[in-house]
């Protein structure tokens, strides 16, 4: 299931892990370079391999077959498709062709783009780089992308217009929660998202991560019921590498994979309480701008002489 994204349809759900091993596995890392799906370089499975003793190796090779990596050129055609398919949005029954390309038109030209930020916005947060891609491949006017807050402000101020957040990925859907949720001064009064969205008629509110868990899906839906979170790619709780129906192993090995990476994880010196990742979801998965949190840590540690398959940015 080494894949450069998971799975061919959204939202994505894929079936039983196949039976692999060490050659067949690594071959096809090999084929991923070779077709520029994975950059030159980047990863390292033979090296990451080495980190494991001989009787781990078996549940090593399925864990680097269920890694999912996402290249930047990989990412920006996904960003493309995630934005082009809110066109399902604007078109009503029964609309004629024309109508309807002018329905989108008038979307595109109205809407604001705005990037996700966490408890502790960040330069270093994974938003700015969607928005300069909005900027670039959408070609939306910078003067439409705007922070959180601008947006807020906007929102506040003049007619109804379509918002689009822009992130790729999310885990527990906690950064998105937080950034609808937090409050700023807008001409004297403080106002959030969740506050306005009811009495701002006409505007619609998207959310487009390229990968999302069906976890933060599920919390963003109850939290943020105004906006239409549509990711391009739908994790369920099968894709964490210690759920005990983990599609990412097959039957005779997911009874001790979460021990294999806890054992793995103590020996290359993780902490005990980030061996699983953030919000102990034990994901697979990789973009070439970043490796989200809620990855296992196995994947990126350096420490203690292990080698990682990839370094995180």
């Amino acid at each position: 299931m080494i894949s450069n994204g998971p799975g061919e349809s959204r939202p994505t759900r894929l079936g039983a892990a196949a039976k692999v091993n060490k050659e067949f596995v690594l071959q096809k890392c090999e084929f991923f370079v070779d077709v520029q799906v994975w950059p030159f370089g980047k990863l390292h499975p033979d090296e990451w391999l080495s980190n494991f003793e001989a009787a781990e190796l078996e549940h090593a090779v399925h864990l680097l077959n269920a890694f999912m990596y996402f290249s930047s050129a990989l990412v920006e055609q996904l960003f493309l498709a995630a934005f082009q398919d809110l066109s399902r949005s604007v078109r009503r029954n029964g609309e004629s062709f024309l109508a309807v390309q002018g329905s989108w038109r008038s979307f595109v030209d109205s809407l604001i783009i705005s990037r996700v930020t966490g408890e502790n916005p960040s330069d270093a947060d994974s938003g700015f780089h969607f928005v300069r891609m909005a900027r670039d491949l959408l070609h939306i006017p910078e003067a439409r992308i705007l922070s959180p807050q601008a947006a807020l402000s906007v929102l506040f101020k003049e007619p109804p217009r379509p918002i689009v957040f822009v992130d790729d990925f999310v885990g527990s859907g906690n950064q998105f929660i937080t950034t609808w949720n937090r409050r700023t001064s807008v001409s004297g009064l403080e106002l959030n998202f969740n506050m306005l969205a009811p009495s701002k008629r006409g505007t619609t509110f998207f959310y487009i991560p390229l990968v999302c868990t069906e976890k933060g899906l599920n919390n963003i839906r109850q939290q943020c019921p105004h906006v239409n979170i549509c990711p391009s790619h739908l994790l369920s709780a099968r894709y964490s590498a210690i759920a005990p129906d983990s599609y990412l192993w097959p039957t005779d090995l997911r009874e001790t994979a979460s021990n294999f990476i806890l054992k793995a994880s103590m020996r290359a010196g993780i902490p005990e309480t980030q061996w699983r990742g953030f919000h102990d979801l034990a994901l697979t998965v990789g973009f070439e701008h970043s490796i989200p949190d809620a990855t296992l840590p196995i994947f990126y540690w350096k420490n203690n002489g292990w080698k990682p398959l990839i370094e995180k940015p």
